[in-house]
């Protein structure tokens, strides 16, 4: 597993340092241009409305008070709240950082849908989202056992959602496509170096159970 995560790891910053190098030379607005038009092309007003609403869950505000609520509860504070705001704040502080020292420019305000200022890569919301959620998905599977159903139910509905806010912020005209794949290549390598090194040496609460009967046993 660990050999697989390193090797996930390696893969994974070639491609965010090719994309950022393509970013830093402006090579990859051809390749912009044609999937923005694309995309584009399926904009009406129910899918405006969607991916507006949509985008919005995808703001640290939502993080913040999703965070407060796990840390505020005994249950899932140590478990949960914890290392969730670990990545939260990981995750604000390196995407601005890696903001400010690219400095692209969004695409122009013309083909916004939603006001939105700042550098455009990577994206943001993208990164955390798929960092933070990721990381539930790995707690969860880690904890439960991937077999377990609604770890299952979950785990798409993560997925699911990590997807489409991303692809809200391409929709919405206030970011590039390599703003998003630079961002889901580098919080993919987050998330491998974080499962090798954190996550995967939590301990199942069947297997913590299991031992807590044997040692009531031998009492």
């Amino acid at each position: 597993m660990k050999h697989s995560n390193r090797l996930v790891t390696t893969l994974c910053l070639l491609g965010f340092s090719m994309i950022a190098y393509f970013v830093t030379l402006d090579a990859s607005l051809s390749f912009d241009a044609y999937l923005q038009n694309a995309i584009f092309s399926m904009r009406n007003e129910s899918l405006n409305t969607f991916f507006i609403t949509l985008t919005r869950t995808g703001d640290w505000q939502t993080f913040l008070t999703i965070c407060v609520v796990l840390l505020l509860s005994p249950k899932t504070r140590d478990r949960f709240g914890l290392p969730l705001s670990f990545v939260a704040s990981s995750s604000l502080l390196l995407y601005s950082i890696l903001k400010y020292i690219f400095q692209r420019p969004r695409p122009m305000v013309a083909l916004h849908l939603i006001e939105q200022g700042g550098f455009s890569f990577p994206s943001g919301h993208t990164l955390t989202s798929l960092i933070f959620y990721g990381t539930l998905i790995l707690l969860l599977n880690q904890y439960y056992g991937a077999k377990h159903k609604a770890v299952r139910v979950i785990s798409i509905f993560c997925a699911i959602y990590i997807f489409l806010i991303a692809f809200s912020r391409i929709y919405l005209g206030v970011h590039y496509p390599t703003d998003i794949l630079g961002s889901w290549f580098l919080g993919i390598m987050i998330l491998s170096f974080f499962h090798t090194h954190f996550i995967s040496h939590v301990t199942r609460f069947d297997e913590t159970e299991e031992e807590q009967s044997s040692l009531h046993l031998h009492h």
